[in-house]
């Protein structure tokens, strides 16, 4: 009764959905993907900023509860330049008109709303005057020419490794015309390409260019602050922001690299420039103006990300690298217990249903197609830290993240996207749904109705001719083809059809299921060799020995065909004495009626439950 009662508890489970950490691929799964949060999750969450300030917490307050132990000090910001690359790898368009840019756009800097210069070139140039780049393909040589805001031509000059346009009045500012960027909302025909400070323009090895804006922090925070969090979100949520983002610049600017400090994308902070400028994120800027958040004296790397779904993340779990004090996991929840960041439409997500199949291309090109996928490593909030990726041509391991970035990139629409790497897979197991009995004629197939599955001609015959439900226990799957194999499971085996011994007694084998079980805890301690006796044999093919009970049943009930060779000594496992084999593991039942004292143990359904086939217990 103890044997079909465990067999219920995997095999009659009705069609459902489960949560597992190892992912086979395998053929007809179907599976979504459950996710809490949006981002890295290391230091403020911005929707939970947004849940504090909505609840009278001050700007002050929301900041010390992301950042552990920090202290807010002021800083000359509004007199330290930070460079931003604005703009890559620009080709301008040919100087003879032969050519287009590399993105179709005019590779023109006009000076608007004030006098301009470039740098130990010019002189004061009008607002509406320009400088335009013009290429001389196969030179790697780039002409400069500047035009009066009538149109007319000034001069022409090569342009040398750097030139910086430089604003002459306070309220001078840049348009880089050629620097791509999406329309302005509400305001056809102007484009986020208009900046604040100067504008270096840099010619590099390959004759591109490459364009940086150089502005004081305070006024590039300007262009920040309304990209990285809603202008009409709570004014003490925008100053955090504006404290957390001024706090990173000053951490990020980079003396070391001659050309820039900082990206203008989320590869650190968004950066659109002034035609993004909100008077409700300006205010927070200057209402905060040059406060930032220091620990032990030093600029804190101060982190944010939208949101966590009440949990953020300690940086090493992430970044990697040392933990870092001031960013440790904070458990981010109101006292009522509902997460501050709860009104995040990504709070929680999940991605449509989908065929695990749409996975298996994903690390090709270095593992062959995925076999399997394990997301067991994770940190104590649940990110998964690192993916372990089983292919056809062996085994890597990936970090989550270029795994969700892998995924975001190559999986059809169809299969969503991941936000962030807090998340479960969760899947359906259709190789153990009751399936319908078969009733072929002639008795070729057999209907277990304890767990609605069928064995049917070749692997019936096999099932009948050595021992039956005894010996193998009740059928768990009908047959299905796994990695290219037609197999079937049972409670204590894997039944396998081998087409090229077609006609053999080896036709139909059993799997190895309790190598690959015990295939995380060995070796087990061996034996010393000694030759075989009567109750006592050596196997120096693993270096084990068998004795009494277990080798009489061994040798009489198949032998080497049916278990394989043995893989352990005799050991005791819950408080029982046990002996694994290849293909089983042998049990001592002191307690069952003599001649039954031996029994095999349900590698069939554990298999299945420690390879993702079944639900767990």
């Amino acid at each position: 009764m103890l044997a079909c009662g465990l067999a219920l508890a995997l095999a009659v489970v009705p069609p459902s959905l489960s949560r597992a950490d190892m992912l086979p691929l395998q053929s007809g799964q179907s599976i979504r993907i459950e996710g809490q949060g949006w981002g890295h999750g290391v230091g403020m969450s911005q929707w939970g900023a947004r849940g504090r300030a909505m609840a009278g917490q001050t700007a002050d307050q929301i900041v010390r509860a992301y950042y552990t132990g920090i202290d807010i000090t002021d800083s000359p910001t509004d007199q330290t330049h930070i460079r931003v690359l604005i703009d890559r790898n620009y080709q301008p368009p040919s100087i003879d008109g032969s050519t287009p840019s590399s993105n179709g756009l005019a590779g023109d800097i006009v000076g608007i709303g004030g006098q301009w210069a470039i740098a130990g070139v010019t002189g004061a140039m009008s607002p509406g005057a320009r400088l335009r780049l013009l290429d001389h393909p196969g030179q790697h040589r780039i002409t400069v020419r500047l035009i009066n805001a009538a149109g007319g031509h000034i001069l022409d000059f090569d342009l040398p490794g750097q030139i910086e346009v430089v604003p002459l009045e306070p309220h001078t500012r840049l348009l880089v015309h050629y620097k791509y960027t999406d329309e302005v909302v509400g305001s056809p025909g102007q484009y986020y390409d208009v900046y604040r400070g100067s504008v270096r323009v840099y010619h590099d090895s390959q004759g591109l260019v490459d364009t940086v804006n150089v502005v004081t922090i305070e006024d590039y925070l300007l262009g920040v602050i309304p990209a990285e969090m809603p202008y009409h979100w709570p004014a003490e949520a925008l100053k955090a922001q504006s404290m957390a983002a001024r706090s990173y610049a000053l951490v990020s600017l980079d003396p070391g690299n001659p050309v820039l400090d900082v990206f203008d994308t989320t590869q650190d902070q968004v950066y659109l420039g002034v035609n993004h400028e909100k008077p409700e994120t300006s205010a927070a800027v200057q209402a905060t103006a040059r406060r930032v958040l220091t620990h032990a004296g030093h600029p804190i790397i101060a982190y944010f990300f939208s949101a966590s779904n009440g949990r953020t993340e300690s940086n090493e779990h992430v970044f990697g690298g040392q933990p870092v004090p001031y960013l440790r996991s904070v458990v981010d929840i109101d006292p009522n217990g509902r997460p501050w960041d709860a009104d995040s439409p990504l709070s929680t997500w999940s991605t449509p249903e989908f065929p695990a199949s749409l996975l298996q291309g994903l690390y090709q090109e270095s593992i062959g197609t995925l076999e399997s996928l394990d997301f067991s490593n994770r940190s104590p909030t649940g990110r998964v830290i690192i993916v372990g990726l089983n292919g056809q041509r062996g085994r890597q391991t990936i970090s989550a993240w270029n795994f969700a970035l892998r995924f975001n990139q190559r999986t059809p629409r169809e299969a969503g996207l991941l936000y962030s790497t807090r998340f479960a897979v969760v899947r359906n197991y259709p190789l153990i749904e009751r399936v319908e009995p078969l009733n072929l004629p002639g008795g070729q197939s057999v209907y277990f109705e304890e767990t609605g599955h069928n064995v049917r001609h070749g692997f019936l015959k096999y099932f009948n001719a050595r021992g039956g439900l005894n010996a193998f226990g009740l059928p768990l799957t009908e047959e299905f083809v796994e990695r290219g194999r037609t197999v079937q499971y049972f409670e204590r085996a894997r039944f396998e059809y081998h087409p090229e011994l077609a006609g053999t007694p080896y036709e139909t084998q059993l799997g190895l299921l309790n190598d690959a079980l015990t295939a995380p805890r060995r070796p087990f301690a061996g034996d010393t060799p000694f030759p075989t006796v009567p109750q006592h044999r050596y196997f120096p093919e693993t270096g084990h020995s068998v004795h009494f009970g277990f080798l009489q049943y061994w040798e009489t009930q198949g032998g080497l065909e049916r278990f394989g060779y043995p893989i352990s000594q005799e050991v005791v496992e819950h408080g029982r004495t046990v002996q694994h084999f290849q293909r089983v593991r042998l049990e001592w039942i002191p307690e069952a009626p003599s001649g039954q004292q031996v029994q095999i143990g349900k590698v069939g359904s554990e298999y299945m439950r420690a390879f993702g086939l079944a639900p767990p217990l």
